[in-house]
């Protein structure tokens, strides 16, 4: 048996039994080699249409959202599903909505191997938040510098309901403005629809329902009017969002708007603006004071100098004696040149350089000055040689992207310090840092953080929740220069 091999009807599928003339459908079965021929052009045109058409049909589905937990946090599961490029690798997504405790948030979509691209997670609350339906609106654009930028965009809406709400009243509510839905009952609940604007026995409109149950749990239809009220199980709602593409935008980077800062500030002006300039070089994460390391400063620069802490440093990253005494403190801080010591990357490795008036100590050895030194995992640096015990800092990790140093004998309040390669995005399978400490990077004038266990990347900047990053979650509050209290601080750039 064969298929069909008329020439002229290249797309024929019915079966011919071997020396049969024709096929069921009545096409003479001499061979040709145009037969061969129109089958490869057909499949051409037909790959042509098929790449034309799929931009259109990108879309974001929606899944994991359960309407009834009102007042409470929710996570929403967005999975990008349609065609790109094999050469997209990476996506910026921007979501708005005033259900994100900032207002916005910005976060990365990774494609895998596979092709397939990893899901993001939303996370958001409605806690005080008046019941009714609230828009959701999500910017998406490749950052491909060399090509055009191609941005998509779409407009969903999440409903809140009234804390009261019955789940058949939550459903008929949600389906006014959701037409296309899924609803799921897992480990043991109960999904169920019921009433949804029946007229005469019969739905109106056109609905795409699609109801399903896992784990021992009960799903029900029923579009007869409901009468009383369910008491039923939890049950989340998923819903598909199509993407309009938008064309003709300019190529820059996706980024909440900040206002812009010169390269140059006067004295007089306070460093403590949330520009992005400023993130591009510097940020700081405050977090409980009573806990080891809970300040961390995060710096991206090819060279640092490590020197005193005052009013108007020279240093880039700032060093103090920190004891019960103010007025040993500040003598003690004074033995710390204003410009210490240099750290300068060298490719994958990393060195230090004494410039100082006291000397330097590299793992209790005096280092010669302007002599540069390597640095790896482990070392420690005591500031100065002549007084012992100012401040000693140590090494953590040395990562292909950044490095990690803690400030130790400091006590509470005690420093980390992350020494970042600019631009600089590690892989996928890139060394992490040691355990219970955040991977940072620097990328597009920005810092991220990607979760070690789910490759997901949030942006850290003024809008960042940064409670929904469980490594983050200690963290108090983002400031846009790494010692806040200090002034002038970047003012020598």
């Amino acid at each position: 048996m064969k298929k069909c091999q008329a020439p002229d009807h290249p797309h024929c599928t019915h079966w011919v039994a071997e020396g049969e003339a024709v096929c069921a459908a009545g096409h003479s079965q001499a061979a040709s080699p145009r037969r061969q021929e129109l089958l490869h052009a057909s499949a051409g045109k037909l790959m042509q249409k098929r790449v034309a058409v799929a931009p259109g049909n990108l879309h974001l589905h929606f899944s994991g959202y359960d309407p009834r937990a009102a007042g409470g946090r929710q996570t929403i599961r967005l999975e990008l599903r349609g065609m790109l490029p094999p050469d997209v690798s990476i996506i910026e997504v921007q979501l708005r909505s005033e259900l994100i405790a900032t207002g916005a948030t910005k976060q990365r979509l990774l494609r895998t191997a596979s092709g397939l691209w990893q899901p993001l997670l939303l996370s958001f609350s409605s806690r005080n938040k008046e019941h009714g339906q609230y828009p959701l609106e999500i910017s998406l654009s490749h950052e491909q510098v060399s090509k055009a930028r191609r941005t998509w965009l779409c407009t969903s809406v999440i409903f809140v309901p009234r804390a009261d709400a019955s789940l058949t009243e939550i459903h008929s509510v949600f389906l006014t403005a959701q037409k296309n839905i899924r609803v799921v009952a897992e480990d043991g609940g109960i999904a169920t629809l019921s009433g949804l604007g029946q007229s005469n026995g019969y739905a109106q409109g056109n609905m795409n329902i699609e109801i399903s149950a896992t784990d021992a749990s009960i799903a029900k239809l029923d579009m007869r009017p409901p009468s009383g009220k369910y008491e039923i199980a939890m049950g989340t709602i998923a819903w598909d969002e199509e993407l309009m593409e938008i064309t003709g935008e300019p190529e820059a980077p996706l980024a909440i708007a900040t206002s812009a800062r010169p390269e140059k500030v006067p004295p007089a002006r306070p460093a403590t603006n949330t520009s992005k300039t400023t993130a591009t070089r510097w940020a700081g994460l405050t977090g409980q004071q009573t806990r080891p390391h809970s300040n961390m400063r995060l710096f991206a620069l090819n060279e640092y100098v490590l020197g005193r802490m005052e009013q108007h440093p020279q240093a880039d990253i700032l060093l103090s004696h920190h004891t019960s005494s103010a007025a040993e403190n500040v003598r003690l801080t004074r033995r710390i040149s204003a410009r210490h010591a240099l750290i300068r990357w060298k490719g994958v490795r990393a060195e230090i350089t004494d410039v100082s008036r006291y000397g330097t100590l590299l793992d209790g050895m005096v280092m010669e000055k302007d002599l540069p030194y390597a640095l790896s995992a482990g070392m420690q640096i005591e500031f100065c040689a002549s007084v012992r015990g100012i401040v000693r800092l140590q090494v953590m990790a040395i990562l292909p992207h950044a490095m990690i140093i803690a400030e130790i004998d400091a006590g509470a309040g005690s420093d980390l310090l992350y020494l970042i390669k600019p631009e600089t995005r590690p892989q996928a399978a890139a060394q992490s840092p040691p355990a219970g400490l955040p991977l940072v990077f620097h990328f597009q004038g920005g810092f991220w953080h990607r979760d070690i266990a789910t490759l997901q990347e949030n942006s850290l900047d003024a809008h960042t929740d940064l409670k929904a990053i469980p490594q983050l979650a200690s963290v108090g509050r983002y400031a846009s220069v790494p010692y806040a209290g200090v002034q002038d601080y970047g003012t020598r750039y």
